[in-house]
């Protein structure tokens, strides 16, 4: 786990807990009755590839700013637009930018990717990022949190309407990454082929031999470029301790999905 909560969590209804990820490095401000950050944003953010001139990247469904945050980090020259349709997580995510001092670098404007013409002001940008419900509405059991339950199936948006909001807000050529749960694999990929190439699976595997509860997933908008299976990422050695490597990563490191070995 790489979310360090400062204090026991109240249960209350609307409570919130100040956390950290990066070592410390990010706060983060987050409704305890909604999604709340483990690995896989971190992860997520780890295999963006940044660098060379300034970026906009958009996170959609970026809840209490996370993923973004942590590419900021990463690049003192990056701006960060974080999009979702709840108010009250984009709140936390203002105050979590404040308390970064990322005010300058990063926005949130409420959106539904349901409704992607209402982010049309936002393109085009270089990366979209996403890290979205990964359940469909009618499958497995649902939190009794409404806040919750969004965060974990899809209520109203599908993984196609994900996708192409990410088209729609990709300058030609940009690239979209995202997180998912690794028995949707065919289905995401299905969903990107139709506008996107070089599309690029990375199974992060739990530990060697073990395998993959979730992938990574790049592609480039317009590209005609192959699909590449990554050699992935192993998280974990034979002790279930998080590898040197992973820690790493979890402490603000990247690694480049297509051959799995770190980059920072």
């Amino acid at each position: 786990m790489t979310l360090k909560t400062t204090a026991e969590i109240d249960a209350t209804p609307g409570a919130v807990t100040r956390d950290t990820v990066l070592g410390g490095r990010v706060t983060l401000f987050q409704p305890v009755d909604g999604y709340r950050a483990a690995i896989d944003p971190v992860i997520l953010a780890a295999a963006v590839p940044l660098g060379g001139r300034p970026q906009h990247i958009v996170d959609l469904g970026c809840g209490a700013g996370a993923v973004g945050f942590c590419l900021m980090a990463r690049d003192p020259a990056l701006r960060v637009t974080g999009v979702d349709r709840d108010p009250a997580v984009l709140a936390l995510a203002r105050r979590g930018a404040e308390a970064n001092r990322f005010v300058d670098r990063f926005s949130a404007q409420l959106g539904d990717v349901a409704a992607p013409a209402g982010l049309a002001d936002l393109a085009p940008v270089d990366q979209v990022v996403a890290n979205p419900p990964y359940l469909p509405a009618a499958r497995g059991s649902q939190s009794p949190a409404p806040r919750r339950r969004a965060s974990d199936a899809e209520i109203g948006a599908t993984l196609a309407d994900w996708v192409d909001a990410a088209r729609r807000l990709l300058v030609h050529k940009g690239r979209l990454t995202m997180i998912h749960r690794a028995d949707r694999v065919a289905e995401l990929m299905a969903v990107m082929r139709a506008d996107f190439g070089d599309l690029t699976i990375c199974p992060l595997w739990p530990r060697a031999g073990a395998a993959a509860k979730r992938v990574i997933v790049r592609g480039r908008k317009g590209s005609g470029g192959p699909d590449v299976i990554s050699p992935g990422w192993v998280l974990h050695g034979a002790d279930n301790r998080f590898r040197a490597a992973t820690d790493r990563l979890l402490a603000g490191g990247g690694f480049d999905l297509a051959t799995g070995r770190a980059c920072e």
